[in-house]
């Protein structure tokens, strides 16, 4: 396999000419990691880079395709749900990418190839780099890094399987990038040995901008985006309700934007708690309609138990909103307790009706959080953030 060290130039005139890069999920499938390589090879393609992506093949979603000027390859993964993938899905996509990878990589000659989350899609660039010497950079989003009580619990019993698969895909590549200080200080429990650096999730600046919000609107409007599985914590908020209903000052009503397997369970907590007047559940919105929800909105919320860097609460401070969230990693490294939002522990659905009674009651200073919000995410645009991880790819390949 032909990389840029075996072309014949220096290693001071290496350049990222082609990209090769694995994810199981891509949109529409999956969530914010599919979304990090969407956004990634958008930004590579428009720098004139040659970008391929090798994802899951998903009901009648084309097999190839070119996407905002790079390439999509799906293979068969197995995938039967959009928003969850089963563990067997995962092994018949990391089994179909290696195989796949390996044959095109053979007519492509990949420069650099990016994983994304190395448990599945790492097996096919780890071959590549023992059987071609081709250099590969893994990001680490979330789930893919071992941790202690993961949701769903089984994951426990998986990554105690998978931790020499994880340490092997790891210390083989040239680099290992996690989305957050908080996620690499857990990947580095799994792997101490292993440098890790941390580039964040982005957004795009020109699609999610602030707008104009009244202090006193008649109803406080309540945002919250995500996949409807357990780990989103939206349970958590349902509980939560009572305790606002009676604390809030304001009328308010909570907009759902999601769907998932969890929908029914969140439904009939809510109809059991007598507060559904008070939730809509809006269902999966396209991502083009998504800035007019924030817009919308006055408070943006995430109750996650577990985060890598999520995209939505990127999104909802570029348009100016103040964030409630959990204390988990990702998102405190973008919420500033009292400056662009409030935090609680996660699964304490009574720190997070405190915290979302006293933005409620207090609107000037929930407007001015929101302002602070678009001060703390302008260096998180995609354009930056994608010219970050080329920077690294020239230094891997300049080595």
């Amino acid at each position: 396999m032909e990389t840029c060290k075996d072309n014949g130039r220096s290693s001071s005139e290496a350049i990222v000419k082609r990209i090769l890069m694995f994810n199981h999920e891509f949109p529409p499938i999956g969530g914010g990691g599919g979304w990090v390589s969407y956004f990634l090879g958008k930004h590579f393609a428009a720098a004139g880079h040659d970008v391929h992506l090798i994802t899951s093949q998903f009901r009648d979603c084309p097999r190839d395709e070119e996407v905002e000027g790079f390439h999509v390859h799906r293979v068969r993964a197995l995938r039967k749900n959009r928003d969850v993938c089963a563990v067997h899905e995962m092994l018949t996509y990391a089994i179909s990418s290696s195989l796949y990878g390996l044959r095109f990589a053979k007519q492509f000659k990949p420069d650099i190839v990016q994983v994304f989350f190395g448990i599945p899609a790492g097996g096919g660039a780890y071959l590549l780099r023992k059987r071609h010497n081709v250099p590969y950079l893994v990001f680490l989003g979330g789930r893919d890094v071992p941790r202690r009580n993961p949701d769903p619990p089984y994951y426990r019993w998986l990554y105690l399987l998978l931790k020499p698969v994880i340490r092997s895909i790891w210390n083989n590549a040239s680099a290992v990038v996690a989305c957050s200080d908080g996620l690499r200080e857990l990947a580095q429990e799994t792997a101490p040995d292993v440098k890790m650096s941390v580039i964040p999730d982005g957004l795009d600046l020109s699609r999610f901008k602030p707008s104009p919000r009244e202090p006193d609107p008649e109803s406080v409007r309540i945002l919250t985006i995500g996949r409807l599985i357990p780990r989103k914590g939206f349970q958590f908020l349902i509980r939560a309700l009572p305790q606002i209903v009676e604390n809030a000052a304001h009328d308010f009503e909570i907009e759902i934007v999601g769907d998932g397997p969890y929908q029914k369970e969140l439904l009939k907590l809510a109809a059991d708690l007598d507060v559904t007047e008070h939730i809509r559940f809006a269902g999966a919105v396209p991502y083009s309609e998504l800035p007019g929800k924030y817009r919308d909105a006055d408070i943006f919320i995430l109750p996650s138990l577990a985060e890598g860097m999520p995209l939505v609460v990127l999104e909802a401070m570029g348009t100016g909103l103040p964030i409630v969230a959990s204390r988990v990693q990702g998102i405190e490294e973008l919420v500033a307790e009292d400056v662009n939002g409030a935090l609680f522990d996660p699964g304490d659905a009574d720190g997070l009706a405190r915290c979302l009674v006293k933005l409620i009651n207090a609107g000037k200073r929930r407007v001015e959080m929101g302002k602070a919000s678009v001060e703390r995410v302008k260096p998180y645009d995609w354009k930056n953030i994608a010219d970050a991880y080329l920077a690294l790819y020239a230094d891997i390949l300049a080595k």
